[in-house]
């Protein structure tokens, strides 16, 4: 069976990550690149985000497209 994603490698996509310490909770928006996707057949596809700070594992519907990625083939 062929997976079929949302965003493709390449894509630029943005997400929130939520920071939480004692004394507050702290959300901010992070912009990356997707640069592997995981199928998960009960629930949603993940996407493997990298930033430049380091990489993260967003399920799809957490993840805004800000950009589709040329395919130059």
């Amino acid at each position: 069976m062929k997976a079929d994603f949302a965003y493709n490698i390449g894509d630029l996509v943005s997400f929130t990550q939520r920071r939480l310490t004692e004394d507050y909770v702290d959300d901010f928006v992070l912009t990356g690149v997707v640069i592997k996707q995981r199928f998960v057949f009960t629930a949603d596809n993940k996407f493997l985000v990298k930033t430049p700070e380091k990489d993260y594992w967003v399920s799809r519907p957490a993840l805004t497209l800000l950009s589709r990625a040329q395919n130059k083939t």
